[in-house]
């Protein structure tokens, strides 16, 4: 392998991490869901009620959990979020 291609391929590794690295949000979010798993739909605006972030803060962070598999979108109109088995067994690092 020549030294370009090994030097992109490392770039992709670095970036897989990065996405999947929490955002402070995301923490508290993830950590609040693995807590309440008897409870299996939320709206951002009770996780916001609940973790006392703001609304906006919470649909944020939860799209990119979603994006990085810890949560599922489920519907439109009311979006619900669910917390998946990946979220669930996920080991939040501070």
């Amino acid at each position: 392998m020549t030294e370009n291609i090994q030097a992109y391929l490392n770039v992709l590794k670095e970036d897989k991490s990065d996405k999947e690295e929490l955002t402070e949000n995301g923490k508290i979010i993830l950590n609040y869901l693995q807590s309440h798993v008897d409870i299996k739909l939320w709206k951002a605006k009770d996780l916001a009620e609940q973790i006392g972030i703001s609304s906006k803060g919470v649909s944020g962070a939860m799209r990119k959990l979603v994006n990085d598999g810890f949560c599922e979108k489920i519907g439109q109109s009311p979006i619900v979020y669910t917390i998946t088995d990946k979220g669930k067994n996920f080991i939040i690092n501070d």
